[in-house]
């Protein structure tokens, strides 16, 4: 099944009148704006997964999955994401997000993204979240803090955030520390900071013939303020992995990132 189709059909059971279909399907249409693009005009990517926060956020609210007393003692955090686009995406692109979740197990949640523009699909995220003690550091049941995950009857033909394989030497290139503008509500370095510390690392010339079409993100351990990161890479063609390690040589990330020509 196409994205649009899936997309089309969350659309239409919510027009139907279904009451989880408008509990559990937020969107927004945005435009893509001059400080979101680099060099070449395209959409930078970590803004795209800012966005997917912002409207997770809003979703969260709309389901009673989170709200503004969790604020510092709790909140969701992202385990692992997969993005996969069609073709990229420019300045002044118009376009449409949206937004659901699925059923998922005791502590582990998916939530679903899709892309379009002009009524074409353009792309789709598919992650897995969980929820944190902010001061104890633990992974929390929702429903040991009171709150009540929705049910979900509708049917996603999504694949789950894909698992990397790093079968390529890893080079270990620079090392970074956890600043300020790093750090997030959850006392830990914002997920998409991570994205943008990847990319700096990569060809800066690739992107004037190429875009990035998949982009798969693993979080294996929390990165503290003013921790240090050291970073790692490894390329194949249009492959590239990266990943953050400890001084002990425990994962922090890994990310993988495929360029296709435009």
């Amino acid at each position: 099944m196409k994205i649009c189709e899936i997309f089309d059909n969350l659309v239409y059971n919510t027009h139907q009148g279904s009451e989880n279909m408008n509990n559990f399907m937020t969107r927004e249409t945005r435009n893509i704006e001059i400080c979101e693009v680099d060099y070449m005009g395209q959409y930078q990517l970590y803004h795209l997964f800012n966005r997917f926060s912002e409207i997770a956020t809003r979703s969260a609210k709309e389901i009673g999955l989170w709200n503004e007393e969790m604020m510092n003692q709790y909140g969701w955090v992202v385990a692992k994401q997969t993005l996969h686009l069609n073709h990229p995406l420019y300045y002044k692109d118009r376009i449409d997000l949206s937004t659901t979740i699925d059923n998922g197990s005791f502590v582990s949640f998916p939530r679903y993204y899709f892309i379009t523009k002009d009524n074409q699909e353009v792309g789709y995220c598919s992650s897995i979240w969980t929820l944190i003690d902010i001061h104890k550091r633990r992974i929390v049941s929702p429903k040991r803090i009171g709150l009540q995950v929705p049910e979900v009857t509708h049917e996603i033909h999504l694949d789950e955030p894909k698992t990397i394989d790093i079968d390529i030497p890893m080079i270990y290139t620079t090392t970074r520390k956890v600043l300020y503008s790093d750090v997030d509500t959850n006392q830990h370095m914002n997920n998409t900071r991570y994205i943008q510390w990847a990319l700096d690392l990569i060809d800066y010339n690739i992107h004037k013939e190429y875009f990035i079409s998949d982009m798969s993100i693993q979080y294996k351990k929390e990165v503290r303020p003013l921790e240090d990161v050291l970073l790692y890479l490894a390329h194949q063609q249009q492959r590239y992995i990266v990943e953050g390690k400890d001084q002990e040589g425990n994962v922090y990330f890994t990310i993988e990132i495929y360029f296709t020509k435009r």
